[in-house]
């Protein structure tokens, strides 16, 4: 039992005895990919800070005339759509104006045609009571005639 802790003891002394060996390799790497991202990030001398400043100057150069473009862009759309509203004003203008006259002809339209309704009603009437009264007229003359010829057969 001891053999088996002995052994199990050594092989962790071995593991940590190798793993102190690898560290310092590990760690200088470490350092030196730092050191380097560092170096990268940090410009050195004055002519790369001016460098730098003027890539940010030209990007945002850029960025702006971009933006200016767009604006440009959209200032012609938006012109362009007011000149298509002005034009649909417009034609909704003439199509109220043709409505409103075309809703005036069938107004006078209708007037003309119910004042031709009302003097047919009354001419209708007027031949009506000129037809009875004629057919009145008729019958009291044939009543007539016949009162005379039955007084002219009573006589005879």
């Amino acid at each position: 039992m001891i053999d088996s802790l002995m052994l199990c003891g050594i092989g962790l002394l071995a593991g940590c005895l190798l793993t102190v060996m690898f560290i310092p390799l590990v760690h200088e790497r470490a350092v030196r990919l730092t050191m380097r991202r560092l170096a990268d990030a940090m410009p050195l001398t004055a002519s790369e800070i001016r460098a730098e400043k003027d890539l940010l100057r030209a990007q945002f150069a850029v960025a702006l005339r971009h933006l200016e473009v767009n604006i440009e862009d959209l200032k012609e759309k938006s012109a362009g759509q007011l000149i298509r509203i002005g034009r649909h004003a417009a034609e909704i203008n003439r199509l109220r104006l043709e409505l409103d006259r075309r809703a005036t002809h069938i107004l006078a339209l209708q007037a003309r045609d119910h004042v031709r309704r009302s003097i047919t009603r009354k001419v209708v009437k007027i031949l009506l009571y000129i037809y009875t009264r004629s057919k009145r007229r008729a019958r009291l003359r044939l009543g007539a005639a016949r009162g005379a010829a039955t007084n002219i057969a009573r006589a005879a």
